[in-house]
């Protein structure tokens, strides 16, 4: 069993997509083992299996535990912003937040994604576990397919731009009761609660590339040849993209983070700063009418463009793109029912996708 991994490991990732430079190769002088491979096959399964259960730890079996919560949580990140029932908005939080939103719910599609591919690849592992004569006709009658997949144009090599460009306030327009209000509106706990659910898928995604790992290094143990050296170069993409993914959405979950605590010194110093005193929002306030002699407005207005520069720095720091690379998959069938035999299975599989064009 592989050690536990860091669930900070994301930090140690330049953030791009890095296919790694050590992936398992098959063994040229080994013949195949097909209880191994089905082993291996069973265990993808297995791990897909917890990890698309609504049970909060999976099969007991499975070193991978269930992403449906946190999957549901980061895909639904924004903050009502009409909520706060506030004239201006704070149009620099919106930018930054409407940016946190459009990563999450990306990070969580492109995760469906490789699982549906991964778990596809180790269902074609289990078919050709099952009936490895049959198994070793298709792959010669349809190499050029699975080469399509893996290594042509059937791969989806995606990069996602995920920023529209830094949009500030026009601070001008705002009093410092409305700032006040503005302030104070939002709930620090939410922002500290939504970070920690972009680290936990973070952490997850990280498990799921050392389980990939794993497999990959089975898998190079019992099965040699073309067809065993295509899966391996398909477990690498997905690994090159969980690690992607996972980097991502660490970034975007820690920069929330601090972002949450910055707003909160914020909040908690507006009135020795500002010092409005118990005035509340008003649209018609003059600025001789405050205490402290006036110069509220100003104080505040100087005040949030202060925060703002803090928004702007998170907003730099989120993912400026997002980029996979993950082979297409080997089979239309999601779960083929194997125990009818595996005919049905190869009859699906590897169609449809044509030999790569040159």
């Amino acid at each position: 069993m592989a050690p536990e991994p860091d669930p900070q490991q994301w930090r140690e990732w330049d953030g791009g997509l890095d296919l790694s430079r050590s992936w398992p190769s098959p063994h040229a002088d080994i013949d195949v083992d097909t209880a191994g491979l089905r082993k291996v096959g069973e265990t993808i399964t297995t791990e897909l299996a917890a990890a698309d259960s609504h049970e909060p730890d999976g099969p007991t079996s499975s070193g991978l535990r269930s992403w449906k919560d946190t999957a549901v949580a980061v895909s639904q990140l924004e903050f009502d912003m009409t909520a706060y029932g506030l004239w201006p908005r704070w149009i620099a939080f919106d930018r930054f937040w409407g940016t946190v939103s459009f990563i999450g719910d990306r990070i969580v599609t492109e995760t469906d994604f490789v699982l549906l591919t991964y778990g596809q690849f180790g269902n074609m592992i289990i078919a050709t576990s099952a009936n490895y004569a049959m198994a070793d006709s298709v792959f010669d009658k349809k190499i050029s397919q699975l080469r399509y997949i893996v290594n042509g144009k059937g791969v989806h090599h995606t990069t996602m731009l995920m920023k529209a460009g830094w949009e500030a306030d026009n601070i001008s327009d705002y009093d410092a009761p409305k700032i006040k209000a503005m302030l104070f509106s939002f709930d620090v706990a939410t922002m500290l609660r939504k970070g920690g659910e972009c680290a936990e898928l973070a952490a997850w995604l990280i498990s799921l590339q050392s389980l990939i790992e794993e497999r990959a290094r089975q898998l190079a143990d019992v099965w040699s040849g073309e067809p065993s050296e295509l899966a391996l170069e398909a477990f690498r993409k997905v690994h090159a993209s969980v690690r992607a993914l996972a980097h991502s959405i660490g970034t975007t979950g820690e920069t929330i983070i601090w972002l949450a605590n910055v707003i909160h010194r914020y909040q908690v110093n507006f009135e020795s700063v500002v010092k409005l005193g118990d005035w509340e929002f008003d649209d018609d306030l003059p600025d001789w009418l405050l205490p402290s002699g006036g110069g509220a407005h100003d104080r505040a207005r100087d005040y949030l463009r202060d925060l703002n520069q803090y928004v702007k720095a998170a907003y730099d720091a989120l993912p400026a793109e997002i980029e996979t690379l993950i082979p297409g998959a080997p089979s239309s069938l999601v779960y083929p029912d194997l125990s009818k035999g595996v005919k049905d299975y190869w009859d699906s599989t590897l169609v449809g996708s044509g030999e790569d064009e040159p």
